[in-house]
């Protein structure tokens, strides 16, 4: 066995050096996003129109629903039958359903609160915590490397705790539940003081 490895010292260095700098750049890649993690859970919206799963001005309707006023989360009135684009189709929704939820971002799951219990938490509502995570939305591109030159692979629309070039998926609620699609979250802001 010696002998081989002597005689074929050049050939298996060959083949070894590219699996270790795989194995290197795919460690350096995916190991910081293991290990990413906040002190702080986060409040954030939800909500539907009923049809389906992507109801387009649902984001517009949260943002005026829901406010974080000295530190409280806050309800405010929407007009359901305001036009401003003047083409007789109301800018929301009556049938829009809105949820709220707690993130527990040590676990990477959410439950469903009341309006009463959110109203309890004391939120700073800046987009990053106080341990400088912030939660953003991106597409998330599935297949190998090069699916892409074939055609091949896929995009999901997620959201993901981020800290500089590290980023983890947030488990915000089913996947298959029709209120995780992109235009119906709207984050409110982090519990203080940390975890609740």
């Amino acid at each position: 066995m010696k002998e081989f490895l002597k005689k074929n010292f050049a050939i298996l260095l060959a083949f070894i050096l590219p699996i270790l700098l795989i194995i290197i750049v795919a460690l350096t890649a995916y190991l910081p996003s293991l290990f990413l993690s906040t002190n702080y859970n986060f409040v954030y919206t939800s909500c539907t129109d009923g049809r389906g799963y992507y109801p387009y001005p649902c984001a517009n309707y949260l943002q005026k629903r829901y406010s974080v006023v000295d530190n409280k989360l806050v309800t405010n009135p929407v007009d359901t039958t305001q036009d401003s684009d003047k083409n007789g189709v109301p800018d929301f929704s009556e049938k829009y359903s809105d949820r709220i939820f707690l993130h527990d971002t040590k676990k990477n799951e959410s439950r469903e609160i009341t309006l009463k219990e959110a109203q309890l938490l004391t939120l700073n509502d800046l987009l990053t915590s106080a341990d400088g995570v912030t939660v953003s939305s991106a597409y998330d591109r599935r297949g190998n490397d090069f699916s892409f030159i074939f055609g091949g692979g896929s995009s999901t629309y997620g959201y993901y705790l981020t800290k500089g070039n590290s980023r983890s998926k947030i488990n915000l609620i089913n996947s298959s539940d029709q209120y995780y699609y992109q235009n119906n979250f709207q984050f409110m802001g982090w519990v203080l003081p940390g975890r609740n």
